[in-house]
């Protein structure tokens, strides 16, 4: 019987499961580099030879050399067919490495809440405010914003 792993690297090895070995190899060299480039890596995918990294902060010139280099010191060191971590990499063929920056957020901040905050009473206030001013556009702007906090509930 075989274990879940086994199934796994079985699967990878058939062509139309080639972007496992992709994947697998991109969080290898992903985890290769320092911790801070890390947390800024949005993702990173393999595209006709070529490893892509975008990354969510700008870097400048001499950071991005310097990924560069790294990722393909580790690619060419003769340590690599002695390890079992990088062998995936191999296989993806990778010649070349670009480095792009996306200034998006990395994912989608959710706001915390609770229902502790939830008023427990009904509003008694009824928004009939009355306001005393000369400028006419600034008069129609303060009444259209009394329209709006009349409607909320």
């Amino acid at each position: 019987m075989k274990n879940a792993s086994q199934i796994i690297n079985t699967l990878q090895n058939k062509p139309q499961f080639s972007k496992l070995l992709e994947s697998k190899c991109i969080q290898r060299l992903k985890s290769s580099l320092l911790l801070s480039i890390q947390h800024n890596i949005k993702y990173g995918y393999i595209n006709n030879n070529t490893l892509y990294f975008v990354l969510t902060t700008r870097l400048n010139k001499l950071d991005i050399d310097n990924i560069i280099n790294t990722i393909k010191m580790i690619l060419n060191s003769p340590m690599i067919l002695e390890s079992d971590n990088f062998l995936d990499c191999l296989d993806a063929g990778i010649e070349d490495i670009k480095i792009y920056t996306d200034p998006k957020p990395k994912h989608k901040v959710k706001l915390f809440s609770t229902d502790t905050h939830k008023l427990p009473y009904k509003e008694r206030a009824s928004g009939d405010i009355k306001f005393e001013i000369e400028d006419k556009k600034l008069n129609e702007l303060i009444q259209s914003v009394l329209k709006i906090i009349k409607k909320l509930p």
